[in-house]
C-alpha cells in the first residue's frame, strides 16, 4: 500500500505545455534518462492542476499549443507557481509575435526551437539542479 505523503518526499517534476505528442516524447524521455520527471499538460485546465498538485520549478512552453500557452494563460501559471519557477519558452524562430509573447508572460529563456532541441540536455541540468 503506497504512503499518501509519498509524493511529498519527491522531487518537483517539471512541467511540459504541449500539445506536440512527438516532441513530448523527446522532451519527457530526454528528462528521464537524466533522473528527472516532466508531466504533460495539453490544456489549461490540466495545466492549472498539476502546477497546483506539484508544483513545478520548471515549465517547458511550447509556442505551437495555442490558447493553452497564451498570454492569460502562461500568466495566471506564473501566478499560480510564484516567481521561483522557470518558464523556459521553445518556439519557431519565424513566429516572433509568440516569442514575444512568451517574453512579456516572464518566460526565460525564450528559445527557438532548433536551439531549444540542441541544448535540451543542458538546460534539464541548469534548471533541475
Amino acid at each position: 500500500m503506497s504512503n499518501p505523503n509519498e509524493t511529498e518526499s519527491l522531487p518537483s517534476p517539471g512541467l511540459l505545455l504541449s500539445r506536440d505528442l512527438l516532441f513530448t516524447s523527446k522532451i519527457t524521455g530526454t528528462a528521464r534518462e537524466l533522473g528527472h520527471r516532466v508531466l504533460v499538460a495539453g490544456n489549461t485546465a490540466l495545466a492549472s492542476e498539476m502546477i497546483g498538485q506539484w508544483h513545478p520549478k520548471v515549465v517547458f512552453v511550447d509556442l505551437s499549443a495555442g490558447e493553452l500557452v497564451s498570454l492569460p494563460a502562461l500568466a495566471a501559471y506564473r501566478a499560480q507557481t510564484g516567481p521561483e519557477a522557470t518558464f523556459i519558452a521553445f518556439g519557431s524562430h519565424v513566429d516572433t509575435d509568440a516569442l514575444a509573447v512568451a517574453k512579456a508572460a516572464g518566460c526565460d529563456p525564450v528559445l527557438p526551437r532548433s536551439r531549444f532541441t540542441t541544448e535540451l540536455v543542458e538546460l534539464i541540468k541548469q534548471y533541475f539542479g
